[in-house]
């Protein structure tokens, strides 16, 4: 197979981001499958698809602006709407495949061997430039804020568009509150030290250190869906009063987190207090 001249990569980017965005993406960009050297050996491109190239990022299905002001937070928190973004990389996948003939293969969004994720969506919407990393955790946009992510690796050799020059967090907003206050907004409503999960500190403008208990989060974050299945089911199985077992069995909880289940990831508990108080993305949250 020859391989394609810069016009008709140029074209065919241009043409895969278009499909992306008529099916609903915000943001499509390009990563180069090498670049992925912080990730361990065996969550790495090429470790998923033999000879890939490059890895297309696709962000989009954020929340919307009704659910962000609802002053029901458990609204918020079990309406999930990633499975979106997930269902556009897989066509964008099989669009790559069909119209161009290269391999194309959508990352899944589960995990891999000791509960890592097969690759890090995060890393690769930093190297393909969508955002950059905050001191909450997810890849911030500079327009848009927290989105959702998908990525499709394929061997189809894309111009590569590279991570962000100018880091997105943290928002002139929040370096004005550290100067004055040692904090910032997602700092305050979840300090580690107060039995929170996140921490660190800025210097000059800039992140300087990130501490994150994900142990912590993940107790709080995934409250229903499989972990929260796991952990009702085995209190109901080690409960020896027949009460108190049918309580937990027949619970809200246990309902809903069997709900999250049947319609995966509506209703499987999203913390999103970090992102409800940062900066970034308010105006495009921000309605009449």
């Amino acid at each position: 197979m020859r391989r394609p001249d810069e016009p008709e990569v140029q074209q065919a980017k241009a043409e895969v981001q278009a499909f992306a965005r008529q099916g609903g993406a915000l943001v499509c960009r390009v990563a180069d499958a090498e670049a992925f050297t912080a990730a361990p050996e065996g969550f790495r491109p090429a470790d998923l698809l033999p000879r890939a190239k490059r890895v297309v990022v696709i962000g989009g299905a954020p929340p919307r602006a009704g659910d962000w002001a609802s002053p029901v937070v458990a609204q918020l928190e079990s309406m999930g709407t990633s499975d979106r973004i997930n269902a556009l990389g897989l066509k964008v996948a099989k669009f790559i495949e069909e119209r161009f003939g290269y391999y194309a293969l959508f990352v899944p969004p589960g995990v891999n061997k000791g509960n890592r994720p097969f690759l890090s969506i995060a890393l690769a919407a930093e190297l393909a430039g969508c955002g950059t990393r905050s001191l909450a955790g997810p890849v911030l946009h500079p327009e848009y804020g927290m989105l959702f992510y998908a990525a499709i690796i394929t061997t189809l050799p894309l111009p590569v568009d590279g991570p962000l020059s100018t880091p997105v967090c943290p928002a002139p907003e929040c370096v004005r509150m550290w100067d004055a206050e040692g904090t910032t907004p997602c700092l305050r409503v979840c300090p580690i030290d107060e039995g929170g999960c996140l921490g660190g500190t800025l210097v000059e403008g800039r992140l300087h250190t990130r501490r994150y208990d994900s142990a912590r989060c993940t107790t709080r974050v995934y409250t229903y869906w499989i972990p929260g299945f796991q952990k009702a089911l085995e209190a109901a199985l080690n409960e020896p009063d027949k009460e108190r077992r049918k309580m937990i069995l027949y619970s809200s909880f246990f309902t809903r987190t069997l709900w999250s289940l049947t319609y995966a990831a509506q209703s499987q508990g999203q913390c999103y207090e970090c992102m409800r108080v940062c900066p970034v993305g308010l105006a495009y949250r921000t309605k009449k």
